[in-house]
């Protein structure tokens, strides 16, 4: 988050990490929040590289400038950390199913439908995160004075370097941000947000590239004006409705933008009560609520100027892995060691 401010965690239920374990380093590449005890909610960009190998584990892999895609770690989720180099018992999962939404295009989160669900193994027996249409209700994100707030342990600025500690167990962690930040992003009407992106994507010369980008008000929201923003490594995370401190509704998933935190460039993030139906029927959540129909938003943007996911672009990348939960410090069962040998497979890469 640009120019936001440290997260009490517990004002963020069911926020999580999406990390990749590669050697004796973690690594944090996007947000998430869990939904369900053995749920949690992440953009699709953020785990499209990811293949299930052989002995039933995730791994992600990276494309060379040959064309060739190499196993970079295994991935875990892990939850409910305000500082990421403060890993409690039971806090973090490895990974054991992967469902991308079926109308995502690898590749190209622009077109939408940028949203994943990860199995963990194991259960969270933490708090989760209300959504939109499922488990709860977001009031009219438009409304004047809305509590309209983002989260995650993305880029403090967009020429911000990321941050490194060490966890208990010495364990090197990196990130954009080791600490969980927070920041107001007002919601912006769906014409508006068009307009300004189309202008931005124009001013960046990527008009041809880009030619037929527009935010779909039923499924994706757009926010930020400016000043207060999500950047890269926070794709994936929350944007919730807050009717009270304490008290939020999961409304969009950071998806991708044009920038961070600059002036007329909103970030754009899916529209969680639109994919209300697929999450239940994937999770086996039952709808105990209504979504608030009829709102015309969009949100958040990414680092660049150029169009971009808005999750940590690493020169490593992430994984999945399906396994039971990590004690904090504990070394990995060596199912889960990123150097055992990968199946040589491949999959499209998304950046």
């Amino acid at each position: 988050m640009v120019a936001g401010r440290d997260a009490d965690i517990s004002d963020w239920p069911g926020m999580a990490s999406v990390q990749t374990v590669s050697g004796g380093t973690i690594y944090h590449e996007c947000g998430a929040t869990m939904i369900a005890p053995e749920w949690a909610l992440t953009a699709a960009h953020c785990v499209e590289n990811v293949r299930i190998e052989s002995n039933g584990r995730a791994a992600q892999y990276l494309e060379g400038d040959n064309g060739q895609m190499t196993r970079f770690g295994t991935l875990a989720v892990a939850a409910g950390l305000g500082d990421l180099t403060t890993i409690p018992k039971g806090s973090v999962y490895a990974v054991r199913e992967v469902v991308i939404h079926p109308a995502y295009q690898a590749g190209v989160p622009e077109k939408g439908s940028d949203l994943a669900l990860l199995r963990i193994a194991g259960r969270w027996d933490g708090p989760l995160m209300p959504l939109d249409g499922v488990t709860g209700t977001a009031g009219n994100l438009l409304q004047p004075y809305a509590d309209i707030l983002a989260a995650g342990y993305g880029k403090l600025g967009e020429a911000a370097q990321g941050q490194e500690g060490v966890a208990r167990g010495g364990r090197h962690v990196r990130a954009p941000s080791l600490i969980l930040q927070e920041g107001y992003v007002p919601a912006v009407e769906t014409g508006v947000c068009n307009s300004q992106i189309r202008a931005r994507i124009n001013e960046a010369g990527l008009a041809a590239v880009y030619p037929d980008i527009a935010i779909d008000p039923d499924t994706q929201i757009c926010a930020g004006i400016g000043g207060s923003d999500a950047c890269q490594g926070d794709s994936g995370g929350p944007l919730v409705f807050r009717h009270a401190p304490g008290q939020p509704v999961q409304a969009g998933i950071v998806s991708w933008g044009m920038g961070c935190a600059r002036a007329e460039s909103p970030g754009v993030y899916m529209r969680v009560s639109a994919f209300a139906p697929w999450i239940s029927a994937v999770t086996g959540i039952s709808q105990s609520a209504q979504p608030v129909v009829s709102e015309d938003i969009s949100v958040l943007p990414s680092e660049q100027a150029d169009i971009l996911p808005q999750e940590e672009a690493p020169e490593e990348t992430e994984t999945h892995t399906e396994e039971t939960s990590l004690e904090a410090g504990e070394e990995l069962p060596s199912e889960l060691d990123p150097t055992s040998s990968p199946d040589e497979t491949t999959q499209d890469t998304g950046n």
